[in-house]
């Protein structure tokens, strides 16, 4: 038995040393201390303090070495000393403060033991040989297995020292009668008398044991659930400068996936997320639910208000919200009051926002206009610039930069930096009756591109009230107002900003703007193709900054608790959620001007036709629920009984107004428009009942099993189609609960096996009123005369129906080493049926508009796998996380052999969705023996080339992929695995010293391949456009036909090299340091006489650094093309009260 726990303690610590390792490979700067200290011990250093206290010399001295000193409460650390010595070895300094002063001192291994030579003991009693012992002893845990790195102190002193790697211990000048406590992470604290000889035996901390998840309508304790659920720590979300919760949530669980392919414009992010990937053909977007309030955004909720966030992934978690749960469901509850004084806490951070990564553009315009040229002659055009102009430019050489320039629009558009400023105010509070957390939250963030500024002023209002020993009733309210520069828009994913007729539009031979005289301009060489209408500062200032677009949201739920009877619990609430955004639009412009030696010269004058553009969005929510639960226990039997039903009501509506030719610019009613352009408006309604139940059981603390059933009833479908049942069932083991698993307890400490099946729905059709025909008024010619009337616009389809998914889950929770190891495995399958998709009909069907049929089928298939460990060695206390995701993804039914292509994406069944469907490259053309091959084939096949160009020197020439003998459409590959990355993964690493703590995560996805090919990334010139240095560097010419990469750049009036093909596509597999930060708390006995509780300083680094080979400016958001990625640099502030 001594050698098993021998080889055990071994294991222990090897596994620990390993971690600390790696932190310390991830992490240099943390090597010095972890040194041992004789190799600092021959360092030389100079020491010169004057009138500094003991404690600031400690303190100086633990900073530049390896030691820590471990003090007698005697030793007077306030004392004023001096201090003068130079280049003297850290031992002799230490020998030279320490008896100068009259302490004494044992150094034992990295500890320094001081000691007062004419010391006292506790209490200002005086400590002699008679009152004072030498407490020797070992620390172990229940099975005996000796614990390292246990703290051992004097209770109410600073006496104290660490068990050794036997669990050995060796304290001396203990007073007799002193209290020592024994603590250590993951296990209780322990206090006992000091004796001579201890054996302490340090209880397992059963936190984790009790910690307890928010489930839907309800808590369960981790140890007892069957589905699968990821929690998400709420401390990777404390004190980073995130304004949107949601993009902060990458990377920190298995088989959550968050992208921000739709663009970061400040107030107008619309993140992507997905848990276990795509599984439907229509919307994929999971359930959220907020303090018990379905259909939120989590964007809508300040991040410092979350209390916790669990992750539903599987049936048996998610089938308890039917209908909406099929792509999960992220449920999120807020701070709530707590009993005691108020205590106000602030939180608040400046950030300073730069561009992560910008376009290697061609800002030559000499090089550009020979590039253009170029293109031109490749198709046998002739050249647009003379000579005579290149030269004009070159020979300038930059010393007239608003006559000649040679212009990068991104020093234009882009602030630098931005500077974001985030303020939030909490009081926390109450009494044994009332309780409440109160919350108001500021956000002022000028954007990265100029005229994308955005305000928030938020709030929130959790409020309990204990009426009766039986009832409670509360409120939970939230709220916001956003304000929008009216132009941030065209900043994003399809504005013109950059992309389209915005900077792209632009060449280096332009002066966007000219500091000396305050004008905008245009196009400087007469000889360029007319491109002064894109200035991209025009599309910037696009409409009036003094009509903000505002946004208002107000969510309130009222709810109520009885316990009529023990065990009988029965909850009831109301939710009322509002939404409106008003839009209004007054266009703007400015003339621009060309800068010449004698002056600017006005080329375009900025005239526009005055009108009001009024958009008006408003959605309204209400929903209500009752559940009862009642929960007892019978022997060894643990169960518990829940009953509800709910019910949902949505209202969405808007209008448009549009008037033209203002009497007066400053007069901006309706009114004031006389020429009348378009008034148009809808509405459209949903409803939703649910009924729905719940059973859990638990036997011995070992056996769980759980069954849920909800029955939704929607309006979006017929009478007799309307209600979908969704039922699952799980089950779990605690396999380390049987006495068989007593010998493994010293190092297995938990083990569960959890087994789950269920079903789930989604209601996705693309309009709520399929299954009925839809009719819009028309005009008819009945004779010579016009009459209105109504015409059908969509067929009904009295068939439609719920879309179904069947979930089976597995899933492993293990834990080692009391728990310090710990993480889980799943295994999943699901399966989608019944997808709402659109089929061909035959043409007879007329104009009218399809309705979707339940004809599609998906299945994914994956796993998820979590580790973590968490340790303390010495002083340092560190955890090591990490988390991955794999989900595949297939096409089982669709439309039989047919497949759907859109672009350059295919569906089809048997692959996966949305698969890239394009051309493959078969070489460049590159010499003459090339052209002989293609001669070849032309001979073999006169019409080989029929469908596309037939290649020349430094062109593309495509595979004929199936050996036909003929190149056409048929040739094209299948590539990848669909548009969204199969692998996502994150690591994360934290250590606490003192009072320093330092966090690390990262987040990546695997090999992915995402299709880009845009204005950045093309294969041709276009006039008037920008164009890419990477490209153009590495295309072939006569001058590099053999160490180019791409082909030759023609002008895109021959756009062959620009036909969809593999070229354009790349592995967008990438790492990145999300999120880097280092805080400092200040001492509580220093802070609190500033009457300050906390006080807490932080800076912090998001999206540092990213590693990939994906040639476009975030892999992230692949061939997205909109608001830049953005490097946050970042101080912060907590302080409490």
């Amino acid at each position: 038995m001594e050698n098993i726990t021998a080889i055990n303690r071994k294991k222990i610590n090897y596994i620990k040393l390993a971690c600390l390792l790696i932190s310390l490979i991830s992490f240099p700067a943390l090597i010095t201390h972890a040194s041992n200290p004789s190799e600092i011990s021959g360092e030389i250093l100079t020491v010169q303090m004057q009138n500094k206290t003991l404690k600031e010399v400690f303190s100086y001295l633990e900073k530049n070495s390896n030691y820590v000193f471990i003090y007698e409460e005697a030793v007077d650390l306030g004392k004023r000393v001096n201090v003068n010595i130079s280049d003297k070895s850290i031992e002799d300094i230490i020998k030279e403060v320490f008896s100068s002063n009259g302490f004494s001192y044992v150094i034992k291994g990295r500890q320094v033991i001081v000691k007062n030579e004419k010391s006292t003991g506790l209490m200002s009693s005086p400590v002699t040989a008679q009152d004072a012992i030498v407490v020797r002893g070992t620390v172990t845990d229940h099975t005996g297995m000796p614990l390292v790195g246990v703290n051992v102190v004097v209770k109410g002193a600073t006496i104290g020292t660490v068990t050794d790697i036997d669990g050995h211990f060796d304290l001396p000048n203990v007073p007799k009668g002193a209290t020592l406590l024994f603590s250590y992470i993951g296990y209780k604290s322990q206090e006992v008398k000091a004796l001579e000889k201890l054996t302490i035996t340090l209880s397992e901390d059963n936190e984790l044991l009790d910690e307890v998840v928010v489930v839907g309508y309800g808590t369960q304790k981790k140890v007892n659930m069957t589905g699968a659920v990821s929690s998400v720590k709420v401390d990777a979300l404390d004190n980073r400068p995130v304004t949107n919760a949601t993009n902060a949530l990458a990377g920190l669980a298995a088989g959550l996936s968050v992208s921000n392919t739709g663009g970061s414009i400040p107030g107008l992010e619309s993140p992507t997320i997905r848990i276990r990937g795509q599984g439907t053909l229509n919307n994929s977007d999971p359930l959220v639910v907020i303090d018990g309030m379905a259909g939120a955004n989590i964007s809508d909720i300040n991040p410092q208000d979350i209390e916790s966030i669990s992750i539903l992934k599987d049936a048996a978690s998610s089938a308890i919200y039917g209908s909406r749960a099929a792509n999960g469901v992220i449920l999120i509850t807020t701070k709530k009051g707590t009993e005691g004084s108020a205590r106000i806490t602030y939180s608040g951070n400046v950030s300073f926002e730069k561009v992560a990564k910008r376009l290697n553009l061609v800002t030559d315009y000499a090089d550009f206009m020979e590039i253009q040229n170029a293109g031109l002659i490749a198709n046998g055009q002739a050249p647009r610039f003379s000579q005579g102009k290149i030269d004009e430019w070159r020979n300038d050489g930059g010393k007239n930069p608003t006559i000649y320039p040679n212009t990068d629009w991104q020093d234009h558009i882009y602030s630098n930096p931005s500077i974001v400023q985030n303020h939030n105010i909490t009081a926390n509070g109450g009494t044994q009756t009332v309780r409440y957390n109160l919350s108001f939250g500021y956000i002022n963030n000028p954007g990265m591109i100029y005229h994308s500024n955005y305000k928030r002023y938020q709030m929130r209002a959790n409020v309990d009230v204990n009426i009766k020993p039986w009832l409670t009733v509360g409120a939970n309210a939230y709220g916001y107002v956003d304000y929008n520069n009216p132009s941030a828009d065209t900043a994003g994913s399809g504005g013109d900003v950059i992309w389209g007729g915005g900077a792209f539009a632009t060449v280096p031979g332009m002066t966007l703007y000219d500091p000396e005289t305050g004008l905008y301009g245009g196009i400087q060489n007469p000889e360029e193709e007319n491109v002064s209408n894109n200035n991209p500062y025009r599309r910037m200032w696009f409409y009036k900054d003094d009509f903000p677009t505002i946004s208002r949201r107000t969510v309130a739920k009222m709810y109520g608790r009885i316990t009529p009877l023990k065990g009988l619990t029965i909850d009831a609430s109301y939710t009322y959620n509002a939404w409106d955004r008003r839009i209004e639009h007054h266009l703007t412009d400015r003339d621009l001007y060309r800068f010449t030696a004698d002056g600017p010269v006005l080329l375009r004058a900025g005239v526009v036709r005055t009108y009001i553009r009024r958009y008006n969005y408003r959605n309204d929510f209400r929903a209500s629920d009752i559940t009862a639960r009642y929960e007892f226990k019978v022997d060894k039997l643990d169960a518990s009984v829940m009953a509800g039903a709910s019910q949902e009501y949505n209202k969405y509506d808007n209008d448009y107004y549009l008037k033209y030719d203002l009497v007066d610019e400053s007069l901006t009613a309706l009114d004031a428009a006389s020429t009348l352009g378009r008034i148009t408006g809808n509405y459209n309604e949903w409803a939703m009942r649910s009924y729905f139940g719940r059973i859990n059981l638990v036997w011995d603390d070992k056996y769980m099993l759980e069954a849920n059933l909800r029955a939704d009833g929607s309006s979006r479908f017929a009478p007799n189609k309307r209600w979908g049942y969704f039922p699952s069932v799980s089950a779990g083991w605690r396999i380390s609960q049987e006495k068989f698993m007593e010998d493994y307890q010293d190092w297995l400490s938990s083990l569960k096996l959890r087994l789950s099946y269920g079903s789930l729905g989604n209601n996705a059709a693309s309009n709520n009123y399929m299954y009925q025909s839809l009719y819009a008024a028309t005009n008819y010619v009945l004779g010579n005369a016009v009459t209105g009337g109504l015409s059908q616009t969509t067929l009904s389809n009295n068939l439609l129906t719920w879309e179904s998914t069947y979930v089976t889950n597995v899933g492993i929770d293990y834990g080692f080493f009391k728990n310090r190891l710990n993480g889980s495995f799943e295994w999943f399958n699901r399966d989608t049926k019944g997808i709402l998709i659109s089929l061909p009909v035959p043409l007879e069907h007329g104009t009218a508009a399809v309705p979707n049929q339940n004809a599609g089928e998906v299945n994914n298939r994956g796993i998820d796998f979590e580790i973590n460990w968490t340790d303390q060695i010495d002083k340092v206390a560190y955890s090591v996380g990490f988390n991955m995701g794999f989900v595949s993804n297939k096409v089982t039914k669709f439309q039989g052999d047919v497949a759907s292509i859109s672009g350059v994406n295919k569906i089809q069944e048997g692959k996966p969705i949305n698969q890239y469907y394009v051309l493959k490259v078969d070489r460049i053309v590159r010499d003459q023996s090339d052209l002989d091959y293609v001669q070849s084939l032309v001979d073999k096949n006169p019409n080989y080339f029929a469908t596309y160009q037939r290649p020349e020197l430094g062109d593309f020439l495509f595979a004929d992929a199936n050996g036909d003998g003929n190149l056409n459409a048929d040739d094209r590959v299948e590539f990848g695995h669909g548009d969204s990355p199969r692998l996502t993964y994150g690591a994360n690493l934290s250590l606490s010293w003192n009072n320093f703590d330092f966090s690390m995560l990262l987040q990546g996805v695997g090999d992915y391949k995402a299709y880009y090919n845009n204005q950045a990334f093309r294969f041709t010139t276009v006039m008037g456009q920008s164009l890419i240095k990477d490209i153009t560097d590495n295309a072939w010419t006569t001058e590099n036909p053999y160490n180019s990469k791409y082909p030759i750049l023609r002008n895109s009036a021959n756009n062959k090299n620009n036909t969809a093909s593999d070229a354009f596509i790349h592995n967008a597999a990438y790492l990145r340091c999300k999120n880097i930060q280092l805080g400092y708390t200040i001492p509580q006995n220093i802070s609190q006489k500033f009457f300050v509780n906390n006080l807490k300083i932080y800076t912090s680094i998001d999206n540092l650094f990213t590693i990939t080979s994906f040639p476009g400016l975030d892999p992230e958001i692949a061939a997205t093309v909109g608001y830049p990625a953005i490097r946050q640099y970042s101080i912060g502030l907590n302080v409490s009260f």
